[in-house]
């Protein structure tokens, strides 16, 4: 797509057919896959990071173009069932 700006943004809420994101600079934006993209939905879930590309005129609706996986906690930082004892 000609003019668009491509950014992150991180999944809020999950919809139909659609989810909730809020951009780097706070602002909430509906997020939605292309025909192209669409089998990556499987993949979303609440908390994660996209790629999103939107429009210069309207920051209400984004495309997601790419899933990030979630970031884990390394083994060495995780919790241990001894920490909570």
């Amino acid at each position: 797509m000609e003019n668009t700006i491509t950014t992150t943004a991180t999944i809020i809420a999950p919809y139909s057919d659609i989810f909730e994101a809020t951009l780097p600079n706070g602002k909430k934006t509906l997020a939605h896959f292309s025909r192209t993209t669409a089998h990556l939905r499987e993949q979303i879930e609440i908390g994660m990071t996209v790629t999103v590309e939107l429009t210069p005129f309207d920051f209400d609706v984004a495309r997601i173009v790419a899933v990030h996986p979630l970031a884990t906690d390394s083994p060495a930082t995780a919790a241990s069932p001894a920490d909570f004892s």
